[in-house]
């Protein structure tokens, strides 16, 4: 077995396993999303599944709006009222079982797997959007990958082997790509207030795409008054940064407060702006 657990769906049906033959598990085959459970609802349901339907075909995978729909409503169904209120919900893609070795299986054969899994919130989060984090520099580089930038696909080895780094000193560590461009966290993605004005991290040869940071780039900069550039950015601008935060789609907006080899940084007027624009546009996301 795979994956063992409660509170889990298989294309629809409530499971605690894999066969061990998923080629998400042998070749982290597939994707996932990661998606902030609030009030009962999921305030950016049609992001994910935006992104899952755009991305998954690049991997060879084919998976309908329905069938996701229908895995989480089995989820949620599911979960007691206590776990509706709140929570992580947790969608896997996989490319089912089939083929000889790395080779595809033919694509009238494959038969995807999705997986929902509910997972209770960090009890942190709020105490992070408030307070800010702390980050580290990882010695790790991102590897360049044109083909899969962008994607987030199961394979999180470069994550892991980043976060093996540190203990519990830092909230996060910072990842530069093999160039030495910054490219992200090991969990969220990066904005930085130069003086020229906010900018994030291109992602064409690196990183994810998360859905937060698409919110952000054609939303909520723009509704806050802000201007913002997508670019490469070096260390050196980093360094230099006035504000920085981080954002992903359960935490939002959490201000950096602290970072190796800058020291203390202060939770700016922008960031803050933004966590209130992010409240008033989206639900679910208390500052």
């Amino acid at each position: 077995m795979i994956i063992t657990m409660s509170n889990s769906v298989i294309n629809s049906t409530p499971a605690d396993s894999l066969p061990l033959t998923d080629r998400g598990g042998s070749y982290g085959h597939g994707l996932f999303e990661t998606m902030l459970l609030h009030d009962g609802a999921l305030p950016l349901l049609q992001q994910h599944f935006k992104r899952l339907l755009r991305d998954a075909p690049v991997l060879g995978v084919n998976i309908t709006a329905d069938q996701l729909s229908s895995n989480l409503d089995s989820l949620l169904r599911g979960l007691t009222p206590e776990q509706r209120q709140s929570g992580i919900v947790k969608v896997i893609v996989t490319a089912g079982s089939g083929g000889r070795g790395y080779a595809l299986p033919v694509l009238s054969e494959v038969s995807p797997r999705i997986i929902a899994q509910y997972f209770p919130l960090p009890d942190d989060l709020q105490i992070q959007r408030q307070q800010g984090i702390s980050l580290t520099e990882c010695d790790y580089r991102l590897p360049l990958n044109s083909r899969l930038a962008g994607i987030k696909h199961l394979n999180r080895l470069d994550q892991v082997m980043a976060r093996s780094e540190w203990a519990e000193e830092y909230d996060d560590g910072i990842m530069f790509s093999a160039d030495d461009s910054l490219i992200e966290t090991t969990r969220a993605n990066l904005f930085i207030k130069l003086s020229s004005g906010w900018v994030t991290p291109i992602l064409d040869q690196a990183g994810v795409r998360g859905v937060m940071r698409e919110l952000l780039i054609h939303g909520l900069f723009a509704r806050a008054g802000l201007k913002l550039q997508q670019a490469r950015v070096s260390r050196e601008q980093l360094y230099s940064a006035s504000e920085l935060f981080t954002c992903s789609s359960v935490r939002g907006i959490v201000p950096v407060t602290s970072m190796m080899n800058v020291g203390a940084l202060s939770v700016g007027k922008d960031t803050r702006l933004l966590q209130s624009t992010l409240l008033n546009n989206v639900q679910g996301f208390p500052c």
